[in-house]
């Protein structure tokens, strides 16, 4: 049985969940580039799909480091998927850690010798969103209502960890609007206590020491457009009344006059925090919240896509310059992708220009030329695969991890759903399923027998 190329799946499902996305999970090849298609891991029955070398696996992977029979994947007694290493050459490794067994999450990062993939809800290709915004399948359905909003006047907050792109989604919004004004944004939290009521609504000349010109304030310098107010819980409780009566009224007073002035503002606000947690710090105006809050994103850090890394590293490496981007090879591949990124895109551009300056003349990339930090949890200096027409390698329990890369269990507390998963792996052969766990035949039949586990039925 063959795997089909897994076609969307649009699904509300949180990126972090293990209950309800596991059925729509589908595993994405990031390396080789361009290795194939994706393949769905929703499975409508208990038969293993074997990933190897081999023409008869339901998973075909070229490569002399992979072996003929590398890796099974199958339903899980506990629930969702799980991958069964098949005493391969160069083992399995699910998010930088070598398993034995491991049930499958998204955003796990699997490992079969030189191929490296990704775990995810969806498998749209990687491609540009919007000017200047590239992503795969679940940026763009976290986008995909903001681009039907934005052709409305329905007032959108932004969050988002430092460097998710808020920026770059309000322009991207912006376009989406049609609106023939400019886009303007400004940083809450960079302007003066003092000033950031003239910047925002503009000010006459005279109105206050050192205003020796008219200000229009950057509600009027976007009058027709967009303003991103971004940091906004930065702004002072007597500047948030202000920016309420303004929303409401639909124009300004700036400082010096007596009259209003009328505007035509798009407003999108953006934050590192939930403006709801500073309302509840009395740090917002909860009435300010209320006129903000017609639609809330948040935008999904790099760690929730990680299937993106690789080719959104090379995009920046072109717009850094000219040239073709080296070559990554699979170790430098693993790494990125296993990293968390707290600081998101912003640190991996800066991980492109370091790189650029100390490896441009490189024809290839290598985990040794990463900084320390990036892939950290990864085992070892991942060093290259060996050829997998090598003898078996030895079983070994040190340094192995189950259950999506936490530490192995010693043999003794090996559990029924991983023997479980063996044996269907085996076709019911208690000793190979044995070896393949590490443990004893004697430990296993007792797990069996305790359970009153079905043997003939695993063998069908």
């Amino acid at each position: 049985m063959r795997l089909d190329a897994a076609s969307t799946t649009d699904t509300e499902a949180s990126p972090d969940s293990r209950s309800e996305s596991e059925s729509f999970l589908m595993l994405v090849w990031v390396s080789p580039e361009n290795a194939g298609s994706p393949f769905s891991l929703s499975f409508d029955d208990d038969a293993p799909r074997v990933l190897g070398r081999d023409e008869a696996c339901a998973v075909r992977l070229s490569g002399s480091d992979v072996s003929r029979r590398h890796a099974s994947l199958q339903r899980s007694p506990a629930g969702g998927i799980s991958i069964l290493d098949l005493e391969s050459r160069n083992g399995t490794r699910i998010n930088g850690k070598s398993v034995r067994t491991a049930r499958l999450a998204p955003n796990d990062v699997v490992r079969l010798g030189g191929w490296v993939g990704v775990v995810t809800t969806g498998a749209e290709p990687f491609g540009e969103i919007a000017p200047g915004l590239f992503g795969g399948a679940l940026l763009r359905r976290t986008l995909a209502p903001l681009e039907q909003a934005a052709r409305s006047d329905l007032p959108i907050v932004l969050e988002g960890e430092t460097g998710t792109g808020k920026e770059v989604v309000a322009r991207a919004v912006h376009g989406w609007s049609g609106r023939s004004g400019p886009f303007v944004a400004v940083n809450c939290a960079a302007l003066p206590e003092g000033l950031a009521e003239a910047e925002l609504f503009g000010y006459r000349r005279g109105a206050f020491t050192g205003a020796d010109r008219a200000s229009l304030g950057l509600f009027r310098n976007a009058d027709g457009g967009t303003l991103l107010l971004d940091e906004i819980s930065d702004l002072s409780l007597a500047v948030q009344a202000k920016l309420l009566r303004v929303l409401e009224q639909r124009e300004v007073q700036p400082l010096g006059e007596t009259s209003t002035i009328p505007i035509d503002v798009r407003v999108v606000v953006a934050g590192q925090e939930s403006l709801m947690d500073a309302v509840r710090e009395r740090r917002f105006r909860a009435d300010l919240l209320a006129r903000l809050d017609g639609m809330t994103v948040r935008l999904p850090p790099l760690r929730e896509r990680r299937e993106d890394v690789p080719q959104l590293f090379s995009r920046i490496w072109r717009e850094l310059g000219d040239g073709k981007p080296p070559s990554l090879e699979f170790d430098f591949v693993e790494r990125m992708c296993a990293h968390d990124w707290p600081l998101n895109v912003r640190e991996l551009v800066l991980l492109a220009r370091r790189l650029r300056v100390f490896r441009a003349e490189d024809p290839s990339l290598r985990a040794r030329h990463l900084p320390e930090r990036i892939g950290a949890q990864v085992d070892g200096p991942a060093p290259a695969p060996a050829p997998s027409d090598e003898p078996p390698r030895p079983a070994e329990d040190s340094g192995s991890t189950s259950e999506s890369g936490s530490p192995a269990a010693p043999a003794e507390r090996i559990e029924l759903p991983e023997l479980i998963v063996a044996l269907r792996a085996s076709q019911g052969n208690v000793a190979r399923a044995s070896a393949l766990l590490g443990i004893t035949r004697q430990r296993a039949y007792r797990l069996i027998e305790g359970n009153a586990v079905d043997l003939d039925a695993l063998r069908k």
